[in-house]
């Protein structure tokens, strides 16, 4: 397997942060409402969403500032919405809004089935993928010790998908994903991510389609998408908080 990592190169350039300030965000004119994009002239103004993952300030606290809302992507902890909420909602008081009014999205790898083991096996497939896009931070935030997947991350780099799919153990898989029965899943999304004030779960649903085009994994006892969304409306939503 090809290795290009810094710490085994320590020749490389390293780029250098230290010089570069960091520009103050814009501050809307007080007692203004932020700016609103919006379609043509008369319409109904197009709500404008911030996509946030590291944080602080340059995401959630933007996000709460400046626009409609937010939808935070890969997270699953209590923690780490906690810790999102927080600063999306110091960003909107700062600008004198209710942050209870935003759109405060959870975008989540979702996979749900009538059999746990099997949709949590399709989450499996892609976590991997999903994951080597989480900062640092991010990952710590929800239980993850970043050194835990560096193999999986340098596997799916080098374009070997396969190799970083055997390396995501199921343990990473089920604290990276929303995957399992209806039942289970609501019960995580009530105890982990809808108490911090998420408003709007996202569920990125993993298929047995969406795992053969991406991984060309072949898991015939997937549930389609089609079915997943009607478990989610049949046994997920009636019971949900």
């Amino acid at each position: 397997m090809r290795r290009c990592l810094r710490r085994e190169h320590p020749e490389c350039p390293r780029p250098d942060r230290t010089s570069h300030a960091r520009p103050a965000l814009p501050r809307p004119a007080p007692h203004r409402p932020a700016p609103r994009v919006c379609q043509t002239s008369g319409s109904a103004p197009l709500p404008l969403k911030i996509g946030a993952m590291r944080g602080p300030r340059r995401s959630f606290e933007a996000a709460g500032e400046l626009s409609d809302g937010c939808h935070h992507a890969l997270s699953y902890t209590r923690e780490a919405y906690d810790y999102a909420v927080q600063h999306i909602r110091a960003g909107a008081e700062r600008a004198g809004k209710d942050w209870r009014a935003l759109d405060i999205g959870a975008w989540v790898a979702f996979a749900a089935g009538p059999d746990s083991a099997t949709a949590k096996e399709a989450a499996r497939s892609m976590v991997g993928i999903y994951a080597s896009s989480m900062p640092t931070e991010q990952l710590r935030r929800n239980g993850v010790d970043p050194a835990e997947l560096e193999p999986v991350v340098e596997a799916i780099g080098a374009g070997d998908l396969a190799c970083g799919i055997e390396l995501t153990t199921p343990e990473i898989a089920d604290r990276l994903s929303v995957a399992g029965t209806p039942e289970e899943r609501r019960e995580k999304i009530e105890r982990d991510i809808a108490p911090s004030g998420v408003n709007h779960m996202i569920c990125a649903i993993t298929d047995r389609t969406l795992v053969k085009t991406f991984t060309g994994g072949n898991l015939p006892d997937t549930a389609d998408v089609n079915t997943q969304l009607r478990l989610i409306a049949e046994r997920a939503m009636p019971g949900a908080g």
